[in-house]
């Protein structure tokens, strides 16, 4: 086993797959052990701190009820269950509690389904710096245009699509599906203009090798709007990435 890695993966695997920034596992099986290790000191130093606190609280709240002490014991039972409840309802009480349910969850997936689950709080981060970006980079771009649908007659391709921005996924030999006909991306372009992003694709032939199929649906655009649209694009494009 990859000690190192190892320990390296318990902090990885509370985190999602995009924020691991080149590091990968030595092996699934060493990961989910990594995960099923931080699942339980999740669960663990949670219930830990829950119970500390507890009883830290009970100790502060039976010096203010000193008056209850000479109580029957069915009164003080009675201010316990409430003294409880209100521990309970306290804001950092309920971030313990939930961290200890995610832990057990993540163990339970962890050891049962070999399945790692990254803390929620940590993906609902990444999710709203996703969605930041997004917005940062679709300001910079200006309004939505939609794509340039070509057909190629004897050229080296037979679809290119010009888009405003990458498709995600996009890459050459990944399957495009249109209009019911599969496509292969023989090669992926950059151009000056309103649709820098260009994707040459070739149509699939019989009994190829179908990689990761990607839907697409060509833009229904009028013959002004296609005017107004084709004129930025420039003739000169870098190929980013061919076919072999």
């Amino acid at each position: 086993m990859d000690w190192p890695n190892f320990f390296r993966g318990i902090f990885y695997s509370f985190l999602p797959k995009a924020c691991w920034r080149g590091w990968r596992p030595s092996s699934t099986v060493d990961f989910v052990r990594s995960a099923l290790v931080s699942a339980l000191l999740e669960c663990a130093l949670s219930l830990c701190l829950l119970i500390v606190g507890y009883v830290h609280f009970l100790v502060i709240r039976t010096h203010q009820l000193q008056a209850a002490s000479d109580a029957n014991e069915g009164t003080q039972l009675y201010l316990l269950v409430l003294l409880s409840f209100e521990y309970v309802l306290h804001p950092l009480s309920l971030i313990a509690i939930y961290v200890a349910a995610e832990g057990a969850l993540r163990s339970w997936a962890a050891f049962f389904t070999d399945e790692v689950i990254p803390s929620l709080p940590m993906k609902v981060v990444v999710l709203i710096q996703d969605r930041v970006k997004a917005k940062k980079q679709e300001a910079s771009t200006g309004p939505d245009v939609p794509d340039l649908f070509e057909r190629g007659e004897g050229e080296a391709f037979d679809l290119r699509i010009s888009a405003q921005r990458p498709k995600d996924g996009w890459r050459v030999s990944i399957t495009v599906a249109v209009e019911d006909e599969f496509y292969e991306i023989v090669r992926v372009e950059t151009a000056a203009g309103t649709r820098p992003f260009i994707y040459c694709l070739r149509k699939l032939p019989a009994g190829a090798v179908i990689r990761g199929v990607y839907r697409y649906d060509p833009p229904a655009l009028r013959q002004d709007e296609r005017l107004s649209y084709d004129a930025p694009n420039s003739p000169s494009m870098t190929s980013i990435s061919d076919c072999a």
